[in-house]
């Protein structure tokens, strides 16, 4: 057969592929290792410390990666997904020998000394590669190595940081210029590092009761595109919450649209100065722990539910408030959700409820007709309620479905299903309560379930 038109294997198109088959073979590898990228991952490496001996380029550490970067730069763009959690786990106790490739050393250092990243916040590149080799002397996680890699990712989309983060001032400079030029507009051929990242989730941490502060989290939300956040162990009062940094106002939370604080201690003042920046806000999730060293500490759940309101009431479509720990008691108080306008999905601990009739009945109030649709929107398709075993829970779930068949339509004309959680150690609801509940749901179209929570919260220090 004739191969005039040069697709034959010694035609044109045969000498180009043979050309670029090895390349080929090598993109392809890169793409594997680095495209959805975490620490040690590779088809060679076994998760055990003495398997460096035998493999000392697996990148395991962020100081692996910036040298692997240093010497081939074309890696830093395959990255568009990067799991940092177990930075330096696989390196932690080994020696620099057998944890880097020091013959990479030159490449790095000249990676540093060319840093536009490192000239803006106005730290000195030797400096900050003596506080690196200092962290690789002493074989452990290194937040000045963790920190410099966070600066050569300009195709990155999705963000976990290490487990080990923990802020420092050189490190919190070099942050505030990688978020200060990826609000910038790109020069020619040239995409910020971190410009693109959509989602940010920090990893949670391996110390027993240690939380990240809410006020540095909000500088890794001042990028420009991130839509998504995930926070287990977040703590944050009214009177530490810092301010945002005025640059980054009055946008700096966008295009925000789904928040996740699980395990988390957040107070509603500092709740209320996060989410007045978030005008996109669809999804909140947050789950209460007790931040205090273990001693008791009351919680103000209305206020908090109120701040909520307040700030992104006008726009949340889908709101969870649980608690997963809690040493003290709620704080009595009244809830009022008549300002979540467009809420769909609501689940809330049955103690909101329960602090409502309190308080109502502390005021001698009769006001128990719109009760109803005080406590859940009109717009609520989905409610989930959540008892965590305090006294009244049973009284508040009555009260709440009070002649429900009948003022459905007009309180809550939206809701389809309704989901009762109860702990597995509390006592079956009353059968006879239950049966006129779902009787009730029943002539009102709604599907009722009740369900029973697997795993027992601690309630005032006791499991």
């Amino acid at each position: 057969m004739s191969d005039d038109s040069g697709c034959g294997s010694s035609g044109p198109l045969g000498h180009f592929y043979a050309l670029c088959a090895p390349h080929i073979k090598h993109h392809n590898r890169l793409r594997w290792h680095f495209e959805r990228f975490e620490y040690g991952k590779t088809d060679l490496v076994v998760q055990h410390k003495l398997s460096l001996l035998t493999i000392p380029y697996t990148v395991c550490s962020a100081f692996n990666l910036i040298a692997r970067i240093a010497v081939e730069p074309t890696v830093a763009h395959y990255i568009r997904e990067a799991d940092f959690e177990k930075d330096g786990q696989f390196t932690r106790g080994i020696s620099r020998t057998f944890a880097t490739n020091t013959s990479r050393d030159k490449a790095v250092t000249k990676l540093l000394a060319e840093s536009p990243y490192l000239r803006e916040a106005g730290l000195n590149w030797q400096e900050y590669f003596v506080a690196i080799e200092e962290d690789l002397d002493a074989a452990r996680y290194s937040q000045h190595a963790a920190a410099f890699a966070l600066t050569l990712l300009p195709n990155l989309r999705v963000l976990r940081l290490p487990r080990g983060w923990k802020p420092i001032a050189a490190t919190n400079k070099l942050l505030g210029a990688i978020m200060s030029r990826s609000r910038r507009a790109p020069l020619p051929h040239h995409q910020p590092s971190m410009a693109q990242v959509t989602r940010v989730e920090v990893s949670p941490s391996r110390e027993a009761n240690e939380m990240f502060d809410l006020d540095w989290a909000t500088c890794l939300l001042t990028l420009p595109h991130v839509r998504s956040f995930w926070g287990p162990g977040c703590a944050g009062t009214g009177d530490r919450y810092g301010a945002i940094a005025p640059a980054y106002l009055p946008s700096c939370f966008q295009a925000l649209e789904a928040v996740h604080f699980m395990s988390a201690s957040i107070d509603d003042i500092a709740i209320a100065g996060f989410l007045k920046h978030t005008p996109s806000l669809k999804t909140l999730r947050y789950s209460h722990t007790t931040n205090n060293n273990g001693v008791p500490q009351d919680w103000d759940l209305c206020r908090f539910v109120a701040a909520i309101e307040r700030e992104v009431g006008s726009h949340l479509v889908e709101l969870s408030i649980s608690m997963d720990e809690l040493r003290g008691s709620i704080t009595s108080g009244q809830v009022s959700m008549r300002g979540f306008h467009q809420l769909h999905k609501l689940e809330l601990p049955l103690e909101t409820i329960t602090c409502t009739l309190t308080a109502l009945a502390d005021r001698q109030s009769s006001s128990s007709e719109p009760f109803l649709g005080d406590v859940i929107p009109a717009s609520v398709s989905q409610l989930s309620l959540i008892s965590h075993g305090m006294d009244g829970s049973e009284e508040a779930l009555s009260m709440l479905f009070r002649d429900f068949a009948a003022k459905k339509e007009s309180r809550v004309p939206a809701l389809k299903e309704i989901y009762v959680s109860w702990l597995s150690h509390v006592d079956d609801l009353d059968q006879e309560q239950y049966a006129t509940l779902v009787a009730e749901a029943q002539r009102a179209g709604v599907v009722l379930d009740l369900m029973a929570l697997s795993d027992p919260l601690t309630w005032d220090g006791e499991a």
